[in-house]
Formats: C-alpha cells, sequence, structure tokens
C-alpha cells in the first residue's frame, strides 16, 4: 500500500486523508474490537486509482506508459519498507514462537515477500474470521499487500497492451475493459463467497472487481461536472458510511461479495468528488484536505505492516485475545514507533536513492537476498534439528510412555520435540484409486486391498482420523489386512433411518452415504468411529436420539452385514491450546490443564443400548485425562495438538488399552500390540 507525502502535479489531499483515515480504522477495529473495518477494500479501491489515474494521463499526455520502468519504480517503493517489517516480525516470531512453528513462519516469510501471501492462507484452509489471535500468522496482514502486488504488474500491462491498441481513445477502451472485470469479478465473488467465503476472502479473482472499481472511478472523474455542494455531500456522506461500514456489516465474513459494495461506492463517492474539474478558488474538504492527516499519511504504511504482528505477538507471548484499552493503546504506540522508524531509516531513505531503474533493481534485489538468506538460514537449522529429532523418534517405545504410565510419572523431555510438528495423525495408506465406485470425502486405502484377512472401515470427523493411530499401533502388524478410511472435517455421525438418504447431500453427507454402502456391499470385519460430540463448554452429546440414532445403525449395520460397530468416546475439548499454552508456560504448569467430566448421564445406558444393537462404546477418557484433568503432555508423549485432537504418538500409546475393550467383542484383534 503505496505511501506518499510529497506535493506533486495531480497530488489531492483529501486521497491521502482518506487512506490515512483508513488506515487507522484497520488498525483500531483489529486492536481493540477484533473486527474487520473495510479500511482495506478502501485501500485496494484507492490503489487503483491512482494507478490508472496516473497511467492514462501519461498516455493521453503523449508520454506513454512505460511498463518496466513503472513496475520497478513501483516496488523499489514497496518492498523495502515490507521487508523491514518482514525482518522485524520474523526475528521476533523466532524470539517468541515454539520451534515447532519456525518452518511454517519461514514459508510464511516467504509468502509474504513474494506477494504471495493471500494464495498461502487459502491452500492453508484459513479462517479470517475463527481463528485466534495467539495462533494467528505475524504476515497474515500481508494478504491485501500480496493482492495488491498482483495488480501492480497485471494493471499496468492491462493499461499498455489497451493503449497500444486504442491510442486515441484509450480513456473509452479502458472504461470497457474494467467494467467487463469488474461485472466477471464481481459475479464471482459474489458466487464464491456463497460456495466457501474463508476462501473467498483471501482470493484476487474474487478481488478484481474492486481494484476494476477504483479504476472506473478515475475514468469517469475528470468528465464530471459537480458543483461544490455536491462535492461537499457526497464527500460527507461518503466519509459517514466508511467510518460507518466496520459497525454495520459482517465485513470478516460477507466479503468480498455484494456486501463490498458498501465501502467501494463509499469510497468511491469521496474520491469523484475531490477529483472531479474544479473552479480556481473551490476548496477541497477541509477534514480530508488537513495538513495533520497528509503528516500522518506518510507512516500509514509502515503502520499497517506492523500493527498487525504487534497484535498477533502480543496475544501469543499473554494469551490474551482482545487487549483492552490500555493494553491496545501499548500495542498502537510500539507500532507507531516501529512505523516511524520504517519509515525514517528505510522507506525515505530508499525513495531518495532509486532514482533510476538501475537502483531501482538494485533495491528490489537487495530486499529480496535479506529475507531469503534469513529465510533458508532458519531453515538449514531446523533440518539439522529435525533430524537429531527424528533419529530420537526411532526409540519411541509407545508401550513404555503416554498413557501406559503413571501420570506422575515425570520424564526429562516432551515428545515430539519443537522442531517436529506435532499433528494429529493423518488417514492411512493412499487415496482410493480414480475409479474407485464407492470414493468419496477423504478416502483412503491401507495394506491389502484384494481378499484381505481382515477388513476395517474408519468413518467419520477429523477426530477419527486423529485416532486412527491407535488402531494402526496394532494393524500395522498385519500386512494382510485392509483398512479404508472415510472422513470429511468436522463431519461427526449423522445417518437418516433405515439408511434412506435423499438424492441430493451434503459433502459430509455424501461421506457418510458412501462410507454406508461400502459397508453394506463389502461387510468389513469392523467399523471404527467416534459415538459422542464433545464442546469446548464441557458439554457432550450423545447421538441418541430419533430414528436415525448411533444405536439404530448400529443395530441396521449388524443386521444386514454382521460386522461389529465400535463407537469411541469423544475426547474432551476445550476453549484454548494446550499445547501452545505449554509452550509459552511450560508443560508442567497448571494453567494449561483442563478438567473433564469422565461420568456423565445416560453414558452407561447408551453403551448398553450399542452393546444389544451389536456393537461396543469404548471409552478411554480415564486415560486420556487421568482423573478428569486434562494436561498437555502425560508419560513424555504431548497430548493434544490444539483445543480438541490427541496427538498422532499419544493415541498409538492407546493401543493396548483399545485393544484390551475389544478383547470380548473381536478376539482376531491383539489386545495387547507389544507383546
Amino acid at each position: 500500500m503505496k505511501s506518499s507525502s510529497a506535493l506533486k502535479p495531480g497530488y489531492i489531499p483529501e486521497i491521502q486523508g482518506l487512506r490515512t483515515i483508513a488506515l487507522l480504522m484497520v488498525a483500531t477495529f483489529h486492536i481493540w474490537f477484533g473486527r474487520v473495518s473495510g479500511g482495506v477494500d478502501v485501500f485496494l479501491l484507492v490503489s487503483a486509482y491512482l494507478l490508472t489515474r496516473s497511467l492514462t494521463a501519461a498516455v493521453e499526455n503523449g508520454r506513454g506508459a512505460r511498463l518496466l520502468p513503472y513496475i520497478l519504480r513501483k516496488f523499489a517503493r514497496l518492498l523495502p519498507a515490507a521487508v523491514a517489517s518482514i525482518l522485524l516480525a520474523f526475528g521476533a516470531a523466532l524470539v517468541v514462537l515454539s520451534q515447532r512453528h519456525w518452518q511454517e513462519i519461514t514459508e510464511q516469510a516467504f509468502a509474504a515477500l513474494t506477494y504471495t501471501m493471500n494464495f498461502w492462507l487459502q491452500s492453508n484452509a484459513v479462517d479470517y474470521l475463527a481463528q485466534a489471535r495467539s495462533t494467528a500468522s505475524v504476515f497474515q496482514h500481508f494478504w491485501s499487500l500480496s493482492i495488491q502486488g498482483q495488480m501492480f504488474i497485471l494493471w499496468p500491462i492491462i493499461h499498455v497492451v489497451v493503449a497500444l491498441l486504442s491510442r486515441h481513445s484509450v480513456r473509452r477502451a479502458l472504461l470497457v475493459v474494467f467494467t467487463v472485470i469488474a461485472v466477471g469479478s464481481f459475479a464471482w465473488s459474489v458466487y464464491s463467497v456463497y460456495m466457501d467465503q474463508r476462501v473467498a476472502y483471501f482470493d484476487t479473482g474474487a478481488r478484481l472487481w474492486e481494484f476494476a472499481a477504483g479504476s472506473i472511478f478515475a475514468l469517469i472523474a475528470p468528465s464530471l461536472r459537480l458543483s461544490y455542494r455536491a462535492k461537499q455531500l457526497m464527500t460527507w456522506i461518503g466519509l459517514a458510511a466508511v467510518l460507518a461500514c466496520g459497525w454495520v456489516l459482517p465485513v470478516e465474513s460477507a466479503f468480498p461479495g455484494a456486501a463490498a459494495l458498501w465501502p467501494v461506492v463509499a469510497a468511491g463517492l469521496v474520491l469523484v468528488s475531490a477529483d472531479a474539474p474544479r473552479l480556481p478558488d473551490e476548496r477541497g474538504n477541509r477534514l480530508l484536505g488537513h495538513g495533520a492527516l497528509a503528516q500522518a499519511g506518510k507512516y500509514t504504511y509502515a503502520l499497517y505492516l506492523t500493527h498487525w504482528p504487534a497484535l498477533v505477538l502480543f496475544a501469543a507471548v499473554t494469551g490474551i485475545e482482545r487487549p483492552n484499552a490500555l493494553q491496545g493503546l501499548g500495542i498502537l504506540v510500539v507500532s507507531a514507533i516501529a512505523s516511524v522508524l520504517i519509515y525514517h531509516l528505510v522507506e525515505y531513505p530508499v525513495a531518495r536513492f532509486t532514482k533510476n531503474s538501475l537502483r531501482q533493481a538494485v533495491a528490489i534485489a537487495a530486499s529480496f537476498a535479506l529475507v531469503a538468506l534469513s529465510v533458508f538460514g532458519v531453515r538449514a537449522y531446523l533440518g539439522q534439528a529435525l533430524e537429531e529429532q527424528q533419529q530420537q523418534a526411532e526409540g519411541i517405545d509407545h508401550s513404555a510412555m503416554g498413557a501406559n504410565v503413571d501420570p506422575a510419572q515425570v520424564f526429562e523431555d516432551v515428545y515430539p520435540g519443537e522442531v517436529l510438528t506435532t499433528t494429529f495423525a493423518s488417514e492411512p495408506g493412499e487415496n482410493c484409486a480414480a475409479d474407485d465406485p464407492y470414493a468419496a470425502g477423504i478416502c483412503r486405502d491401507w495394506g491389502q486391498v484384494e481378499n484381505p484377512e481382515r477388513s476395517i472401515v474408519i468413518v467419520g470427523s477429523s477426530h477419527s482420523a486423529a485416532m486412527s493411530a491407535m488402531l494402526m499401533e496394532a494393524i500395522e502388524l498385519f500386512p494382510t489386512w485392509h483398512v479404508r478410511t472415510y472422513t470429511s472435517p468436522g463431519c461427526f455421525f449423522h445417518w437418516p433411518a433405515n439408511n434412506d438418504w435423499p438424492d441430493e447431500v451434503s459433502d459430509c453427507s455424501a461421506t457418510w452415504k458412501m462410507a454406508n454402502q461400502y459397508i453394506l456391499d463389502r461387510s468389513p470385519d469392523m467399523v471404527f468411529t467416534i459415538a459422542s460430540l464433545t464442546s469446548t463448554d464441557g458439554g457432550e452429546q450423545l447421538f441418541d436420539g430419533g430414528g436415525g440414532s448411533f444405536v439404530s445403525w448400529v443395530d441396521y449395520l449388524h443386521e444386514h452385514t454382521g460386522t461389529l460397530v465400535v463407537g469411541l468416546r469423544n475426547n474432551p475439548r476445550t476453549d484454548f491450546d494446550p499445547l501452545e499454552c505449554a509452550s509459552r508456560e511450560g508443560f508442567d504448569s497448571e494453567s494449561c490443564t483442563f478438567e473433564t467430566s469422565l461420568r456423565m448421564p445416560g453414558l452407561s445406558d447408551y453403551a448398553t443400548a450399542i452393546h444389544q444393537a451389536g456393537g461396543v462404546l469404548v471409552d478411554l477418557n480415564d486415560r486420556i485425562c487421568p482423573d478428569g484433568i486434562c494436561r498437555p503432555a502425560q508419560g513424555g508423549l504431548v497430548t493434544f495438538v490444539d483445543n480438541s485432537h490427541i496427538a498422532e504418538d499419544y493415541a498409538r500409546s492407546l493401543a493396548g488399552h483399545f485393544g484390551a475393550e475389544l478383547q470380548a467383542y473381536a478376539p482376531w484383534y491383539p489386545a495387547d500390540p507389544w507383546r
């Protein structure tokens, strides 16, 4: 987001004032209100407005739009300040955050440098609305800078191509091109928000219309003939609407769809009223043109770069997701100091240095080199540490750790170590064959697919996948067995009575529907899933209501296939991340533990009903949370990888307890995989 303070031909103070106000909205909403203001959308619009205004004027004045010099000049001004903030945030994150996050931090830093952070966030399914500040990326705010950087390459290309093809009517031709882009992108934006707003929020294609709108405003502004009163009225209405956007609209959960028309139109009113032709003695808007906003505007780009890392690192250190008024002021002050330093030590001196294309290229190359060297240096360290910890992993004895030792036993080290990424288990095996008629959701096969000695189906949510490691610790001893998994994130048990599925189902239901069809056709020896649903407030739901209850499903499958259905009681959840807490305060900190109920009304009757239907309910929560106390690590193994998923190695340590529970129902299943 380009910073500009020097008065120059065509400079419009009101635009700088609008940009300054929008930036302050972004920072204050992030810090104090935990909301999204819509200010970023104003930035995107203003960037396109100024870019089109400049390039179109150059063509119409006979100078032409020179593509490479323009791009070099633009990034020579943007990158150095961005790199300064990347290096500051990168270094602070390495100090504050556990080494288990360092690999991801290097990926994010490189994505920020290369203007691809929005793609990184999309590929990692980041939910802008649901995520906690303490676990958010310190580079997440680069999503908008990335889209802007992409446009600073694409937009000049469009201008140059159109100028070459339409020398005498370039403004009209550009208006047609940007209108087509705006309509197409807006339609895609509305559709993609409807389909998956989390992905759409960071999508370049869904944001193009905001840039196109800015260009359209720039193209029509010179032809508008507006009275002084009309301009003032438009400015005040637009400014009021911009300020109200974050309060009136659920920006973070509705943008960039139709709701984003609000800030786009509001900012457009301000822009065209400021840039429309004026009479010689006509004054602009006093508030937006005030010198204080212009002076503050020098630091807005750097403030945008620094406020988000300061907020995230504050949350990571303190565990405080929403700072109070005084804490928020401290974050803002620290961010402001950093932004002033970046402007005076980096942004302004580099701008003075890069007076020609050669120097601009040097500034860009040096910027890339500084971040690249830092990233590769950290990765080299991680590679060596990872190799050492992987050697340690070869000596892990799950039978003598985790759930198999006295919870009071003290281990000097906790595994996995900080460098290894602590995760829950992924589905075992390989993806189902492309032509598999039963494929749905995350479908994977492990072991001997054709004529296996034993066959097992694992179905359900990510919790089923997490606990699959408990089964695989034993099953991996039998390569002639076959395991098929059907999972879908967040997709806990549901089933219509008598397996009567509608023709049209959701992706989650399609997973369960196809898993049921596979079970009915193949009659596996065992089906494993999660048989209850816990919540972060300590509650727990048993799937025992209505005709499509868990008991009815067990009875249906047992009657039609004779398959043993094994339902595992869901593990406890909490409203914080025990592992992140332990990274800050230590694994022995009581503040990183939480309590759970090992007994609940109706659980015994539920288990009895499942048994009578031909299945079994297994409850291992007393092994996960002995005496009702859930800890971030037990028996030398990390227990929880987040607020709800059991770590893979701890799940493997439960294998013997799980097998012992199954012996009475499945004598063929090993009671002790380590014997």
